[in-house]
């Protein structure tokens, strides 16, 4: 089923094991030439504060596809953000020692060349997508579990948000929802891997927050599904995240999922209580009085 969506949980630190039984049950294609992974380099933020893409569970991630595609290019694909050069990061964050290690390059959109794709979006007809990206046959995004002050979560859908040619992104935070939608329109993910080892809560998100170690992994090929699980493991009901709701509307997956889990009911329950929402809806509060 294409809205299956997977979760695994890291026992005692074991990041390769517990990411090779998620991988294992996701619909990776036979071949691939060129593969791209969408990371998270979104701050300049250490892998302590949860924000950023993780080199503890990136290092297993390329192990695990090199030996399922070892004659395929592999792209880390970042883009430059307001604050942000994605440049600067792959190698601050020692993102360039991974790759290295396997044989994958760490690619800056702003350096390379783009292309106009025409989409039915709801702020835009037509985006600019980097032909990097349009050149891969596998397209893996690898988001970080996370709370956000604007949209409550920043998982799959959001993580594309970094693939806007604009550098100020900031400029689209008016029609945020939407514009998210939009470029998960243009740059569609096959599968997607949510890193749920250390995340990040309360309101201050993506950039900002509490580190919250959850030790799960989450993954599946329907983008709009795993969101909407991830949603749930946070505390929140997916149909009340609006960008995910929008991004149903579009046709780009469904908020119905089917959980193959490795925890137990109570187990998810338990896994949803570290994430504490009323200490996010009291943050909000507090942003909104002090304005």
């Amino acid at each position: 089923m294409r809205n299956r969506v997977y979760l695994t949980k890291i026992a005692s630190h074991q990041i390769e094991q517990a990411l090779s039984r998620l991988c294992d049950k996701l619909p990776f294609p036979a071949k691939a030439n060129k593969i791209g992974i969408k990371v998270n380099l979104c701050d300049y933020r250490m892998r302590e504060t949860g924000v950023t893409t993780d080199p503890l569970v990136l290092d297993p991630l390329l192990k695990i596809l090199r030996s399922k595609y070892p004659e395929s290019t592999i792209y880390l694909i970042e883009h430059d953000a307001t604050s942000t050069i994605a440049s600067n990061l792959f190698k601050w964050l020692d993102i360039d020692k991974t790759a290295a290690r396997y044989d994958a390059a760490c690619v800056s959109l702003a350096d390379h060349d783009w292309e106009k794709v025409k989409i039915d979006g709801y702020r835009f007809k037509e985006i600019d997508v980097s032909r990097t990206i349009l050149d891969c046959d596998l397209m893996i995004n690898h988001p970080k579990l996370k709370t956000h002050g604007r949209t409550k979560v920043t998982c799959g859908l959001k993580n594309m948000f970094g693939c806007y040619r604009i550098k100020n992104k900031v400029a689209y935070h008016r029609f945020l929802d939407e514009a998210i939608v939009d470029i998960n329109l243009a740059v569609k993910s096959h599968i997607t891997i949510v890193d749920g080892y250390l995340c990040v809560e309360g309101n201050r998100g993506p950039t900002q927050g509490l580190p919250k170690k959850t030790g799960v992994f989450i993954g599946g090929e329907d983008i709009v599904a795993v969101d909407a699980c991830c949603a749930k493991v946070m505390g929140f009901n997916p149909r009340f995240i609006r960008h995910i709701r929008l991004a149903q509307k579009k046709g780009l997956g469904s908020i119905c999922y089917e959980l193959d889990s490795e925890l137990t009911e109570d187990q998810l329950r338990e896994l949803r209580f570290k994430f504490n929402v009323g200490k996010y809806a009291l943050m909000e509060a507090l942003r909104k009085v002090l304005k």
